[in-house]
Parts: structure tokens; sequence; C-alpha cells
């Protein structure tokens, strides 16, 4: 029975291989890879041809998703896995060389451009469009065959520094055991164990909890710096050699947008400064006055301002996800309904497992819409999987629309989830309002939430852009001068108060600087977080009109989740009715945070 009953909290993978086994999927995936190197020598000869390799890549990528997705979700079940690790290579590897045989491919595409367009306008390819106009669009940073090739041959390392940064930090760091005030042991072997004992009753049990894990990452700096300093030179130097200026304005020129609009997104995000310094004020009286203390440290800022935190088991979740989501309508909540009881959901922690939560890419041609977690009863897990069947639901919605444009651009991506974030948290505050303790408990996540997302990413984002011109310049590229760069960004967009920045020259409080090389996101090659806060200013504005009825946002919001990739990221966000580059946008994204900021500080 126990069995059973565990059985409905891991999810369903075996669904991916549809009634089939690995070696047979793998299979067949070998066998349409060569099918497609046989139509590759003459697919732009004729419309016939075209149109056969067209439909054939489209086979060959439904099956490269559901086998990508059965291996690399059973790896991240447990990363020490040795089974996984080999199959995650080999399969790495293949796609490494089948890439390679089609390196010249946008070079074709581009000399063939006046035929190619011809093949286009048939109506039953016609579809196809937008996918050519994009590699069209890439001209001027086609390379020449031969280079393209060699590049492309080199490839199989490009993710070889994000591999090693999860390898180290998921695997190799150890974090020395926290200790109680009775010298007792407790064991920290993930980053669910820290986050569970920095928010230990036991003072001292946090404090041990916190210098640990910064320390045990501190220890690795060197490591780790010359990691990411190696990381952003290749990215630097491939990008030049396809004629960008830099991997960031590579990366602009692949989300169809200009640099400009990330130094935009910089400036104007300055203004939330007030907004943070403010709350962190309302939060500190609340905490100082629960904790009977004079001043709080930074292991005491992971504690919850209520006098009473609330536990929630999986199925208290499912019920509250249900019914937060009640303003997306009742084809919603019924595949949220299909998401719980279909197993789309690994739900709980174990050694080895991957930290944090994902609900995975590649989706074209699947039924499930995997999601990743490691519940931990809280708030914070409510949220997550709130969060995380954001970007599942989207992908459904996207299923279900799109025929060629399934694809989510991470400009944009987040929207959804934190769409779902603040529903949750809007229910949570209706259903509760006669509860001043579990109010403050929510307003404070809502409110830390937003600042998490918005001004610290950008406090991520706007260093690792620093860093990168260190590397364009030829600047030492230092741990001192990154944890600089990072400590000015902090001050510039949260605000450092004096007794803190005095406490950041010395140990312990020093070891948290290295916080900023421990972003998984830098090492993978594509410039993201700021669009983590795009996210929350849009979604922001999007939930708050969805939760108070407004009937036009809604139409607009399901055509949004359902464009996939059809459209170009900036022009995505416009079916909402946002333009990104409208300051009053940011104004308006204050107003609303420094409502629940206001509503927080009313509270007894």
């Amino acid at each position: 029975m126990k069995t059973v009953s565990k059985l409905k909290y891991t999810w369903d993978l075996e669904t991916l291989l549809s009634g089939k086994n690995l070696e047979v999927l793998y299979q067949r995936w070998i066998n349409k890879q060569k099918e497609i190197i046989k139509l590759y020598a003459s697919f732009d000869l004729n419309f016939n041809n075209f149109k056969k390799w067209i439909f054939c890549d489209e086979e060959y990528e439904v099956l490269s998703n559901r086998l990508f997705n059965y291996i690399s979700n059973n790896h991240s079940e447990d990363q020490k896995e040795a089974k996984w690790i080999a199959w995650l290579q080999k399969l790495n590897n293949d796609s490494s060389n089948f890439a390679v045989l089609l390196s010249d491919f946008s070079q074709r595409i581009i000399k063939n451009k006046i035929k190619i367009q011809e093949y286009l306008k048939q109506s039953s390819i016609a579809e196809y469009q937008r996918e050519y106009d994009l590699i069209f669009k890439t001209e001027p940073h086609i390379l020449q065959d031969g280079e393209q090739k060699v590049l492309t041959t080199m490839g199989i390392i490009n993710d070889g520094f994000s591999t090693i940064f999860t390898t180290l930090k998921d695997t190799e760091i150890k974090i020395d055991d926290a200790i109680s005030s009775k010298n007792q042991k407790i064991a920290l072997k993930t980053v669910a164990d820290v986050m569970k004992n920095l928010k230990n009753d036991d003072r001292q049990v946090r404090k041990s909890t916190w210098v640990n894990f910064n320390k045990a990452h501190h220890n690795y700096e060197n490591t780790f710096t010359q990691t990411l300093y190696y990381n952003y030179l290749m990215l630097n130097t491939s990008s030049r050699l396809h004629k960008f200026k830099d991997y960031v304005d590579a990366t602009a020129f692949a989300d169809e947008i200009d640099s400009s609009l990330i130094t935009n997104l910089y400036k104007n995000a300055e203004i939330f400064k007030t907004s943070c310094q403010q709350y962190n004020k309302v939060y500190a009286t609340f905490l100082k006055k629960k904790l009977h203390l004079k001043s709080l440290e930074p292991w005491d800022k992971n504690l919850t301002i209520a006098k009473n935190d609330v536990k929630f088991s999986i199925e208290q979740t499912k019920d509250i996800i249900l019914k937060a989501f009640q303003p997306l309508g009742n084809e919603y909540i019924d595949i949220v309904k299909k998401a719980f009881s279909e197993r789309w959901i690994s739900w709980l922690s174990k050694p080895g497992k991957q930290q944090g939560a994902y609900s995975i890419g590649g989706t074209k041609g699947l039924s499930k819409y995997y999601i990743s977690m490691n519940f931990e009863n809280s708030i914070r897990s409510v949220s997550t999987i709130a969060h995380e069947l954001g970007h599942s639901l989207n992908s459904y919605y996207i299923g279900k629309k799109q025929k060629v444009y399934q694809g989510v651009s991470i400009f944009y991506a987040e929207i959804p989830s934190i769409v779902n974030e603040m529903l949750l948290f809007y229910y949570l505050l209706d259903k509760y309002s006669n509860n001043e303790e579990f109010t403050k408990l929510v307003l404070d996540e809502l409110i830390s939430n937003s600042f998490s997302t918005i001004s610290r990413q950008i406090v991520f984002s706007n260093t690792e852009y620093v860093l990168n011109q260190h590397i364009n310049n030829s600047q030492p590229f230092t741990k001192e001068n990154i944890k600089k760069v990072y400590y000015e960004m902090l001050d510039k967009y949260c605000g450092i108060e004096k007794e803190m920045a005095s406490k950041l020259k010395k140990e312990p409080y020093s070891y948290s600087l290295s916080t900023i090389l421990r972003i998984p996101h830098f090492y993978a090659g594509n410039f993201y977080v700021y669009k983590y806060a795009i996210g929350q200013i849009v979604a922001t504005l999007v939930a708050d009109k969805l939760y108070h009825g407004d009937k036009q946002m809604l139409k607009k919001y399901f055509t949004f989740l359902s464009s996939g990739s059809s459209l170009s990221p900036m022009d995505t966000i416009k079916l909402l009715g946002i333009d990104l580059k409208d300051p009053k946008i940011y104004l308006q994204v204050k107003k609303v945070i420094d409502r629940w900021i206001k509503q927080l500080s009313n509270l007894k």
C-alpha cells in the first residue's frame, strides 16, 4: 500500500517510450538520422525533396524529444547513476556527430534563398515561412562551409562548462554538518537540507548552516572563477567569429532584440531600489519583534515573519492550486487535474536528485509535460509547483494551437509561471484574510519573490554583463574583481546598509559574496537571467488584471499562451498589450509592489 501511495508522487516517464524499450527507441532515432542524411544530399534540388525534408525533420524532432526527455529526466532523478550518465554521454556524442554532418545547412538555405522562398509559397509548407526567414536573417553571420564544420565539430564541448559547474556544485562540493546549540550534528547533503535548516528555530543551526553552505562554495572560488573565465572566453570567441560584437550581442540577435533593450531594463530597474529598501525595513521590524532580537544576521533572513509557519501536504497543495487558478477558467483547471492524475510530476526529494525544480523543454509530440521538484511541505513548495505548472500548461496550449512553432523563447518563458504564482498568492490572501499571521506569511512571500526575481536577477545579470565586458577589454578576471562588481550591483539595485557593508569585509560574512560564482545560468551560454526580471514585470501586470476580472486581459493571455514561437519575443509580449520599452510599465509595477508593502506594514 505504501508503494502505491508513493507511486502517485513519481512521474510516468514510460509513456515516452510508447510501449517500447529504450534501446528500440534509440535505434529508431538513429535510423531517422540515417534517413535525414540520405535526404540531405538533395533536399534543396526541387520542391518535392524539400517538402520530404521538412516532414522528415519534424518526425526526427519528435523522436528526439521523447528520447532526450526520457534519458535526461531519469538522470535528474539520480545524477550519480552510472547508467544514465553513460546514456547521456552516448546521446550527446551521437547528436554532435549528426550535427556535424548537417553543419552547412544554413549556408545551403541561404545559397538557395530565392528557390526556397518560391517553395515556401506552396500552401502545404507555407506555415514554415518564419522558420526559414530566421535562417535568412543570419546571412551576415554565416561562416564559410569549412569554418562552420570545424565550429560545429567542436560544439560537443559547448556544454562542457555547464556540466563541470553542475557536477562540481551538486556532487563534488561537500557542506560541513550544521551544529545545534546542544552541539548536535545535522547533515547538510542537499540544497533542500540547507533551506530547511535556514528556517530552524535554533539560531545556532541557522548560523552554522549559512556559514558552512557559503564557505563550501567560497572554498572553490578559484575553480568557479577559472571555469567562468574560459566559458566566457569561448562564448565571446565563437560569437566574434560569427561577426557579432560579443556573446551578449549574439544572444540578443537570437532573441530578435537590440541589446539596448537590456541596458534600458537595467536603467529602469533602478526605480525598485527604494521599494526594496522599504520592504527590508518592514520585514526587519516584524522579524526582530518575533525573535526578540535587537539586530538581524544574514542567517536569520530566511525565516518567515509570521509567528507560525504553515505546512502543506501534497494533497492540500493540489486542492489549493485548483482553487487558485479559477480566474483562468475551467479548461485550464481540467488540464491541471490531468497533470496530477496522469503523473506528470516528480514531487519528492531524495539523495542524488537534481536540486530545484523544472518543467521540461522539447515538448513537440509529447502528451505529458513533465515537472521535477523537491517538495518540502512549505508555502514555497506550493508556489514552486504553481510556477512549474505555468510552464507545463504553456507547453500544452502551444501544442494544441501550433503545428510548427512549438518552441518557447526564454525571453518570455517565465511569464506564465509567475502569473500562476501571483494568482496563488492572491487566492491565499483572500482565503486567509481573517488570519493576520498567515496574511503576513503570504504577503512576505509575494513581495520577496518579486524582489528576488526583479532586483536580484538584475543584480546577477548586470554583474554578468560587466564581467563579460572585462573579458572583451582584457581586464583582469579575478575572484576579487568579480565579487567587487557583485557588491556594487547589490548596492545599486537593492541597497546595502552601512552595518552590513562593514560586515561584508570580513569572514564569515564575506563568504556570501561567492554567491555570484554559483549562478547556473552564467555557465549555460544564453545570457538569461535578466529575462526572469522581464517575466516578473510583465506577469505582475497581467496577474493583477486577471485576478480583478479583466476579461480583455484573459482573452489576450490565452492568445499569448498559445502563440509559441510563431512571433518574435517582443511581439509575443505585445499580445498582452505591454511594451517593455515604455518606462511607464515599470512605474505601474512599482505601484503594485508598493501597495503590497503598505498592506504588510499595516499589519500588527
